[in-house]
């Protein structure tokens, strides 16, 4: 070939490359815009999180690297109870939190718009009792008359009820004391109360802490209790796309958790910088899901019943609970989990 035709075929040659490349890169970058959203244009969120092991799966999800996959830019935010944390997103200092069913019971009876996005964790035996037994305590009915630290307004309020009811006391016949989570332990250990209701981890720490002089009443095994997703319900209806992001990055994490259970607890544990011991007394009846069941509804319903009969809510018509719950979001991205009846 001479130099003329093969300078020819060359010029030929790149040409075509040159146009291949310029095609290819016309369509594929808009589809991996799709598939991977570019770093500078990821979604900021703020997810008010708490240090019970029900956050567990936001912040696997953070460490996994599962809601950048999803084209967000999450921070977590840290509260000692689901409480606060719902307080945080409904005075918009958050946009999600994890919380428990009760403080969404009181948000919704007091006439808040707050929604249920999926409940991310069950849990049985994960609240309880942990009483000194220099102060003559042997039973739950020893508690009787004697001071007893727990949270108002939290699921630990609820469950010490219910485990008082099983012996025939009411919340009345002791001296409570409201007390936060983290200020339980010190409460306890100085004796300024006889005892403490709460939840994990401050349950193990302080039944560690006490040693021989500790005992324990653990809540039944067939009471579960749901930990939840929650958002205001305004910022839910319009944030819809950024809901499903953080719900397919959770299912990413729970898939983890179910597949490599051992590995998901240490990175938990590590990162909410909780005693491992904490999954080793109660972790059989712990479980991460990303699901909306009729339990929810039916905890909610229970919960407001209690809230007025013991006059903790000027409320005294229920209300419709379903409006606490949005369905739309996890509807769209893993239907099969929804089992509310509507």
């Amino acid at each position: 070939m001479s130099a003329a035709k093969r300078n020819k075929v060359l010029a030929v040659t790149s040409a075509l490359t040159l146009i291949f490349v310029l095609l290819c890169g016309y369509f594929w970058q808009p589809l991996m815009a799709r598939i991977l959203p570019p770093l500078s244009g990821r979604h900021k969120l703020t997810i008010a999180v708490t240090t019970y092991p029900g956050s567990g799966l936001p912040y696997l999800a953070l460490a996994k690297g599962y809601f950048g996959e999803e084209g967000l830019d999450v921070t977590l935010q840290p509260h000692t109870s689901g409480r606060d944390a719902l307080n945080a997103a409904l005075k918009n200092h958050a946009d999600l939190a994890t919380v428990a069913d009760i403080p969404v019971m009181y948000a919704t009876m007091n006439g808040e718009r707050v929604s249920i996005v999926a409940t991310i964790f069950t849990a049985s035996r994960a609240y309880g009792v942990v009483a000194r037994r220099d102060r003559a305590i042997r039973t739950l009915t020893d508690l009787k008359d004697k001071p007893v630290g727990v949270t108002f307004r939290t699921d630990g309020h609820f469950v010490l009820s219910t485990m008082l009811a099983r012996h025939r006391l009411g919340l009345n016949q002791l001296d409570l004391t409201s007390l936060a989570p983290e200020k339980m332990l010190a409460a306890l250990q100085s004796g300024e109360v006889d005892a403490i209701a709460t939840w994990e981890p401050w349950l193990s720490a302080a039944k560690q802490t006490l040693g021989a002089n500790g005992v324990e009443f653990r809540s039944d095994g067939g009471f579960v209790l749901d930990y939840n997703l929650a958002a205001r319900s305004n910022w839910v209806v319009t944030n819809q796309d950024q809901t499903q992001r953080v719900l397919r990055a959770l299912l990413k994490a729970k898939r983890y958790a179910d597949d490599m259970p051992k590995e998901a607890y240490a990175m938990i544990v590590a990162l909410m910088g909780i005693d491992p011991a904490t999954f080793d007394v109660v972790g059989p009846n712990y479980r991460f899901v990303v699901q909306l069941d009729q339990n929810l509804l039916i905890m909610l319903e229970d919960q407001a019943r209690w809230a007025m009969q013991n006059k903790f809510s000027e409320q005294r018509v229920m209300p419709n609970f379903l409006n606490a719950i949005n369905m739309d979001a996890l509807t769209a991205v893993q239907p099969d989990a929804v089992k509310i009846v509507r």
